[in-house]
């Protein structure tokens, strides 16, 4: 691959954290759910976010250059995806999942005395206040809660689940995997296993999504808690890099030896292609959980792979689920 010999590439990347903070500051002010409102005009608009008129037409310049604003006609309207993802109160919010708080942003930027720091693991790593706490599990579901319900829709349309009566969540913190896909196929029900915090908190997604009846908790740490028998598809997603190359081995393990003959799997994974070329944002979530002191590994597609077959399960089909992010791996437990 030709790439440039110039530096503005590099320059880019070191100043990121500008970019990062634009968008920080204007979903903190509420400035693209006043648009959304048909708050246009930079007076309006530093009226409403308390701002002098001069720091308003700073903010939402830099937004427009960023391609979060178009300004058409002396007036601001937000960008297709900013009016679907970040107007608070839509159904699409995703405003507290991408406000990176302050201990996480220091972490990053103090990477280089971490890596080569000698402070022992935490004991849950990116969940280790979570699971002690059932504020914090309610604060992490809340800021995961509506991407993981897309999500869960998306899998509910691209996975036909109607064949399976008994999903088994493993790590599903909200529930809201199992929300959209028990909202889509009423034949199934479903259960939750997370940290007794966090199911806690999930429970009262399940409630309020009226779901009570076909969704249900198991707290327990995945590595240490018996898993409910009965199940005929499993999922897991989005934390494959909490654990160790071990602690993955023995959850699939598990699963495996819970779930019934012929059953399904399905691991939505941040998995690294083989060449380690890509996707950025696994191998950026793999190195978070050591800044964070958690014993996650590293693990490409081939790993997940590997690891699914040496629980016992066959024919692995993969592919992509979201763009960058996530990849699918579907499995079976033999008949």
């Amino acid at each position: 691959m030709n790439r440039s010999t110039g530096s503005q590439r590099l320059q880019n990347l070191a100043h990121a954290y500008k970019q990062a903070g634009v968008l920080k500051a204007a979903i903190e002010l509420g400035l693209f759910t006043a648009i959304a409102q048909g708050v246009r005009g930079i007076s309006q608009i530093a009226q409403k976010m308390g701002l002098s008129s001069q720091n308003a037409e700073k903010l939402a310049n830099a937004c427009s250059c960023l391609g979060l604003l178009e300004f058409r006609d002396g007036s601001y309207y937000n960008a297709p995806d900013v009016e679907r993802h970040l107007v608070k109160g839509e159904r699409g919010y995703l405003g507290p999942w991408l406000i990176t708080d302050q201990q996480e942003f220091n972490s990053w930027s103090d990477m280089t005395s971490i890596l080569k720091g000698d402070r022992q693991p935490a004991t849950k790593g990116f969940y280790d206040q979570a699971w002690k706490d059932v504020e914090a599990a309610r604060s992490l579901n809340r800021g995961t809660f509506n991407i993981g319900l897309g999500a869960g829709y998306r899998l509910a349309k691209q996975f036909d689940f109607s064949p399976y009566s008994l999903l088994l969540d493993l790590g599903g913190g909200s529930g809201c995997y199992c929300i959209a896909i028990a909202s889509t196929y009423p034949n199934i029900k479903a259960i939750v296993i997370d940290y007794p915090t966090v199911c806690t908190s999930a429970e009262e997604f399940i409630t309020e999504a009226g779901l009570s009846e076909r969704i249900t908790t198991h707290p327990g740490d995945l590595l240490m808690v018996d898993f409910p028998p009965g199940a005929d598809v499993m999922l897991m997603s989005s934390n494959t890099p909490n654990f160790s190359t071990s602690g993955l081995a023995t959850v699939y393990r598990k699963a495996f030896d819970a779930m019934e003959k012929g059953g399904t799997i399905i691991i939505l994974a941040e998995a690294l292609y083989d060449d380690r070329s890509g996707p950025l944002e696994p191998a950026l979530w793999q190195l978070q959980e050591t800044l964070v002191g958690g014993w996650g590994g590293v693990y490409t597609i081939s790993d997940i792979r590997h690891l699914l077959g040496e629980a016992g399960f066959i024919d692995c089909e993969i592919s992509e689920f979201a763009p960058g992010m996530l990849t699918k791996f579907i499995a079976h437990k033999p008949k």
